[in-house]
């Protein structure tokens, strides 16, 4: 199986995933683009940058393994159901840690519900204990996630969603990370909010064939 093959394979595997979870696959492309363009505002090396990138595409591949009375259900958790809902980062580092040419997703998959002052999960990691590459991915969810509708919500305005980032600085995310990333909101917004699909899954394919040297 060649390299673009495998690509499509992590690209589809995300994608699955995504259909359980709201058909959340425009999500998936969203921030499996930005991810990258944020990476490379950090000078990111070749074998990083892809990590990155397949981490984006799988970093939801454990909520095949949730419940969908857990996953599809539209009022807030309880308890037992965040408990639940908590293992999808490990339940999807299991899922790919014997395909190796996967492992460089790993951190991304496991580690991007972490937060800086350590009061993520599943590890409770702190800091730069947090693989750097899921601190660049965390940012990136969680504004695609609040800029986007939901079944369950209604878009943020971008000064509404900024304003959460900026005060999560030093909390949930890396203080780095958000000061790179804010220099970059404006056109990430612009990005989001004026590319039909069709567009922006054209422009990953061609962000895709400069990570991998396709």
């Amino acid at each position: 199986m060649n390299l673009e093959d495998n690509i499509k394979i992590a690209q589809l595997l995300g994608n699955v995933s995504a259909l359980r979870d709201h058909k959340t696959n425009e999500h998936n492309i969203r921030v499996a683009y930005l991810s990258s363009l944020l990476g490379k505002k950090f000078d990111l090396n070749k074998a990083a940058m892809q990590g990155l990138m397949k981490g984006a595409f799988l970093h939801d591949i454990g909520k095949i393994g949730i419940p969908d009375e857990v996953l599809l259900k539209k009022d807030r958790l309880n308890k037992q159901e965040w408990r639940i809902m908590r293992q999808h980062p490990v339940l999807g580092g299991e899922l790919v840690k014997d395909i190796e040419w996967f492992h460089d997703a790993i951190p991304v998959i496991l580690h991007h519900h972490e937060k800086f002052d350590g009061s993520g999960y599943p590890g409770g990691l702190k800091k730069d204990r947090i693989p750097f590459n899921a601190r660049i991915f965390a940012i990136i969810d969680v504004f695609d996630a609040l800029i986007a509708e939901r079944p369950y919500k209604k878009p943020f305005s971008l000064k509404k969603t900024l304003n959460i980032i900026h005060k999560s600085s030093g909390s949930h995310f890396d203080p780095a990370v958000v000061k790179q990333f804010m220099r970059c909101s404006d056109k990430f917004y612009s990005i989001i909010s004026t590319c039909s699909k069709k567009d922006l899954k054209k422009k990953l394919i061609i962000r895709r064939g400069h990570v991998f040297g396709l």
